[in-house]
């Protein structure tokens, strides 16, 4: 079924959502964290969660609504009305339903029971609901109950407001499972009236979750029961596997809240013990919302913003904060951390482990932004790809929870550790490691078609799925090895991996103009459409992937007939619509033609105009896209967030920069969206973006200038931001 998005800028829905939840001017520079909306993109293809979440944290604590779909990949959907628990694990827009463990329901007798996975529910409604950066809270109404969440890095905090009842009630539900999610096994324990522990094993998209936690109530429970339950999924079912629900009962007749702490581990119990010890040893709920309030505005005012709407620096800060809720730390207070190959281990010391990296999504301007505002967690995450190499047998494509899920394609740690370690923000003592993980993940011959790619010089489409992705994304791999090689002067690897980063141009047919999938014996698949979409292109057709050549655009030009003959095609590229007949796939979202916003093999597109001559036409697509296909309502993403590229999209643009090509060290310039955007680099240093006067009528660079000097190429260098200054841009209509 065709589906299609529209973000509108004024209905009633969106009216309520701005008033209740960004009602009044702040100063960014006082709290930004005021202007982020967690509940952005709650709505439409964002697949968001709008819980609470320490910088980078293991616990995501977030409500579910309880029932499976698409529409609730992420455990909650803003037309839904119903609140079925609050969980501690989620996924930030990645389309894969996974995770939701240990999930907590209160509610007060006569409960509400819905059929199936949804089981004991509440109806709530958004006028009682409150997100923000590190705060959620909600009424549930069918129980007259307030719940307020909180969260550290592996620790989460409720906080219950019941009615005056003798049987106000926390269910424990460690069978509660949806989507791909479902229970292997769970063990539930009480430890004394106020302190309960246990696991849940589950799979889902990765294969082999294990999760560990020890929780504190603030009161004793008066009664308790634990009921043992057969998983409805078919597997577990079938299986006959075994999970709990327990049911604790508190008398609130004093008014009292009940509050309770919960922390989590990979590990054993144990784990999680020094976790809660560690991070979040009492009930001060307070000083936690405090505490956490402080951490997000540290972070989030690493980038000032001046100038805009009020919706538009909303929207800018609730983005910069979604940039910061993935990777995600895998580890416990200890140091130690589940591993790919099913063992414990003891860590990198003075490092931290990480997991959650959406690798095909994130390479392309998350780990970008992460270089320029996150440097000091940037060698962690590379420790963290070469201990899963170690443990693996390669570097990982989507890691999540100790587990690889082989999501996606490439092998899109390379770039993510090139660009580190050509930016110098990686210790010489791991180059190494980083220069021998990377080609020896490229050349495992028995992965994904990387044999024949290496054989025939293009994944033969008759043999290997996604075969003209794979092609392209492997060149695009290759080309940031050839730069990782020639920085360590590795000259004879680089002479190999250069030949190979030109491979794209293997699947190039000058008859059609496009890139087109390629049989073993060097026939061209007969009858390709460019607009269509099939099992040889990745979440996308042949429009979207002629462009990805993001190494080598010069030479991507010359194939397509020079610099005239690739604007026309650019042109046609944003302005050819698709058709009433044509289907498009629930990925093929945020269109402006052909040009899909809403997946991520678009997301350099619009600046390639600026390789040709004409940055004209980069800046007016880039000003198009800004403001259409983002908005501060809870529709206002127009794809998933996939951990953090949508918004890193959105951050790196509304500043007036992208990276076309994170490893070339270099930035596209398209147009601003705020008159002043000020970095405050690691180095102590600023860089400044300058443009008066810009609006959506007037985002045209008229002039450019770098520290006082005219700019010729609409280009900056990563040296030239690090280095401090102000770019200024003089614009007009």
């Amino acid at each position: 079924m065709k589906k299609r998005y529209l973000i509108v800028s004024v209905c009633s829905m969106a009216a309520m959502f701005t008033l209740s939840c960004t009602s009044h001017e702040t100063s960014v520079a006082d709290d930004p964290v005021a202007l982020v909306n967690p509940l952005i993109g709650t709505d439409g293809p964002g697949n968001v969660y709008p819980g609470v979440c320490a910088p980078f944290g293991m616990v995501q604590l977030s409500p579910d609504n309880g029932t499976s779909g698409w529409d609730r990949i992420a455990g909650y959907f803003w037309p839904d009305t119903t609140i079925a628990g609050f969980s501690h694990t989620h996924l930030s827009g990645t389309g894969a339903g996974d995770l939701y463990d240990i999930s907590y329901m209160p509610a007060v007798p006569p409960f509400k029971v819905g059929e199936g996975e949804l089981g004991v529910y509440s109806v709530f409604n958004h006028a009682e609901e409150t997100a923000e950066a590190g705060y959620y809270s909600v009424y549930l109404t069918d129980y007259q109950t307030r719940v307020e969440l909180v969260a550290t890095e592996r620790c989460g905090m409720q906080r219950y407001l019941f009615p005056k009842s003798a049987e106000a009630t926390v269910f424990v539900n460690l069978a509660k499972q949806m989507n791909w999610d479902y229970t292997m096994g769970s063990e539930l324990r009480v430890v004394d009236d106020r302190t309960i522990e246990g696991y849940r094993l589950s799979e889902g998209w990765a294969p082999d979750q294990r999760i560990y936690f020890v929780a504190q109530f603030s009161q004793p429970f008066t009664t308790y029961s634990i009921d043992t339950v057969v998983s409805e999924h078919p597997v577990a079912r079938y299986n006959g596997l075994e999970s709990h629900i327990g049911r604790f009962v508190f008398d609130t007749r004093d008014g009292r809240p009940v509050t309770v702490r919960t922390a989590i581990s990979a590990v054993d119990i144990e784990g999680a013990r020094r976790n809660l010890a560690a991070e979040m040893p009492d009930f001060a709920f307070d000083s936690i919302r405090t505490a956490q309030r402080a951490r997000w505005n540290a972070l989030l005012d690493r980038i000032q913003v001046r100038g805009g709407t009020h919706d538009e620096r909303v929207s800018f800060y609730t983005a910069l904060y979604r940039t910061m809720l993935a990777p995600t730390l895998f580890d416990d207070v200890d140091g130690r951390y589940f591993g790919p190959d099913r063992q414990i281990h003891a860590g990198t010391p003075g490092a931290r482990n990480y997991s959650t990296f959406s690798l095909w999504d994130t390479y392309r301007a998350a780990h970008p932004l992460y270089t320029l505002i996150q440097p000091r967690r940037v060698p962690d995450m590379a420790i963290s790809m070469l201990n899963f190499y170690d443990q693996h047998g390669m570097l990982p494509v989507w890691p999540l929870w100790g587990n690889e899920t082989d999501m996606m394609i490439g092998y899109h740690s390379v770039p993510v550790l090139a660009e580190a370690a050509l930016k110098g923000l990686l210790p010489d003592t791991i180059l190494n490691r980083v220069f021998d993980a990377c080609v020896a993940t490229a050349e495992r011959d028995d992965y994904r078609g990387i044999g024949r790619y290496r054989q025939l010089g293009y994944v033969p489409a008759d043999e290997e799925g996604e075969s003209l992705s794979k092609t392209l994304e492997y060149a695009y791999d290759d080309h940031c090895i050839a730069r990782l090689a020639r920085y360590l002067g590795r000259d004879s690897v680089y002479e190999v991996f250069a030949r190979r980063a030109k491979n794209y141009a293997n699947l190039f047919c000058a008859e059609s103009g496009f890139m087109q999938p390629r049989l073993a014996n060097g026939q061209w698949l007969p009858a390709f459409d460019p607009k269509a979409y099939t099992k040889h292109i990745t979440e996308s057709n042949g429009w979207q992937y002629l462009w990805s050549v993001q190494q080598d655009v010069e030479g991507l030009v010359k194939l397509m007939g020079g610099p005239e003959a690739f604007e026309k095609r650019l042109d046609e590229m944003f302005t050819l619509y698709p058709e009433e007949s044509d289907t498009l796939p629930i990925f093929s979202t945020g269109m402006i033609g052909q040009y899909a916003h809403g997946n991520e093999p678009s997301h350099h597109v619009a600046y390639l105009y600026d390789y040709i001559g004409r940055p004209q036409k980069t800046q007016q697509y880039v000003s198009q896209i800004l403001r259409t296909q983002y908005a501060a309502t809870p529709a206002g993403l127009c794809g998933n967030e996939d951990c953090g590229q949508m918004s890193a999209w959105y951050v790196f643009s509304a500043m007036g920069f992208y990276p076309v090509d994170p490893v070339s060290l270099e930035y596209a310039i398209g147009t601003p969206l705020f008159e002043e955007s000020v970095i405050h680099l690691e180095n102590g240093r600023t860089f400044t973006v300058r443009a008066p006067g810009v609006s959506a009528e007037r985002s045209r660079i008229e002039a450019m200038t770098l520290n006082g000097k005219p700019l010729e190429r609409p280009f900056i260098l990563w040296n030239d931001i690090q280095a401090g200054g102000v770019l200024e841009l003089t614009v007009g209509r």
